[in-house]
């Protein structure tokens, strides 16, 4: 049966597309023409060339596809408003419409435990989308909610994942960014690092998305994906420290202290449109803040979810990729 993957140039998507060749599975990506495909060279894919922001790109990608697993998407804590809608959104909408008249027989939709708009305490899935006014919460909820308004019109049969923190190798925002911090001693623990960090290795991730698609059980369904573990941010620095040989962070904040500054440091660089991207941001600061550690009984339950890498193999992978040539070009020393 043809695979088509989004984001394949991605984390993610990557990770996906490389497990399922390795079994030997009819894979097809799309990818735009200046996407970085290097970890996918000498593998046996199809590579479609297009654009979420093209909708006719798209129809040859579909073509023929029994399962897409869409990961594309703009993940990011600070950017331009219309750059998040487009990708998260708008070209969410375009392939879900693409691939219900193409006939595409499973549509796994990644969407994020973000959506649920950081609350308090971590909940299950029965807990609406949430709006907090944040680029990528909003966005990511819109684009989930086009999924199932598709599912109810067109009865498109989709399932959708919204897994947590995933960390790994090549992993930008939960790996080379903290590492890069831990390097130059930039790096904030914040409340002590004392919440549930929902950390999810890659193979762990891409194993249950798997799942997620294959099982009869998990059409019209949503899942929180995490490892059935208990790790806090500290642990994981603390861990991630150790395995570089650099100190513990030093700086320390209280949540409320730094979410009050990602505030101030946002409105200033959006009344100054200054470039880059603020120090703190309160997407940064409520990861950090709002434990991570959202129920999986559900996944558990439908489709088996398990952690075939522990969170000590998965470390030790991630600091050997940090000492390659790729993993000092994204985290330099």
């Amino acid at each position: 049966m043809k695979i088509l993957v989004t984001g394949a140039s991605g984390f993610l998507g990557g990770a996906l597309t490389q497990a399922l060749l390795r079994d030997g599975e009819d894979v097809r990506v799309l990818a735009r023409a200046s996407s970085r495909l290097t970890h996918l060279e000498g593998l046996p894919v199809e590579i479609v060339t297009g654009t979420l922001a093209d909708k006719e790109s798209l129809r040859p990608a579909v073509a023929g596809v029994h399962t897409l697993y869409h990961c594309a998407g703009l993940s990011a804590d600070w950017g331009a408003w219309d750059a998040f809608y487009q990708a998260n959104v708008a070209g969410t909408r375009a392939l879900l419409d693409v691939a219900e008249a193409a006939g595409v027989q499973r549509f796994l939709h990644v969407s994020t435990s973000d959506v649920y708009g950081y609350p308090p305490e971590a909940c299950d899935e029965t807990h609406p989308i949430t709006d907090v006014g944040l680029p990528y919460n909003r966005s990511k909820g819109l684009g989930e909610q086009a999924v199932w308004d598709w599912h109810a019109r067109t009865g498109l049969p989709v399932t959708v994942v919204r897994p947590a923190s995933i960390y790994g190798p090549r992993s930008k925002d939960f790996v080379a960014e903290i590492a890069a911090l831990l390097y130059r001693r930039q790096m904030v623990l914040l409340d002590g690092g004392r919440v549930h960090a929902g950390l999810l290795y890659i193979d762990n991730a891409v194993a249950a998305m798997r799942a997620a698609a294959t099982s009869p059980r998990t059409v019209g369904q949503a899942y929180n994906l995490r490892d059935p573990i208990d790790i806090t941010w500290r642990d994981y620095i603390a861990a991630l420290a150790a395995g570089l040989q650099r100190p513990f962070p030093w700086i320390r904040l209280p949540g409320g202290v730094a979410l009050a500054l990602a505030r101030g440091m946002e409105t200033l660089h959006r009344r100054l449109r200054l470039p880059g991207r603020p120090l703190l941001t309160r997407h940064a600061v409520y990861i950090m803040i709002r434990s991570q550690g959202y129920a999986i009984d559900k996944a558990q339950r439908d489709f088996g979810l398990t952690a075939p890498v522990s969170f000590e193999e998965g470390m030790a992978r991630t600091l050997a990729w940090l000492d390659t040539e790729e993993g000092r070009r994204m985290a330099p020393r």
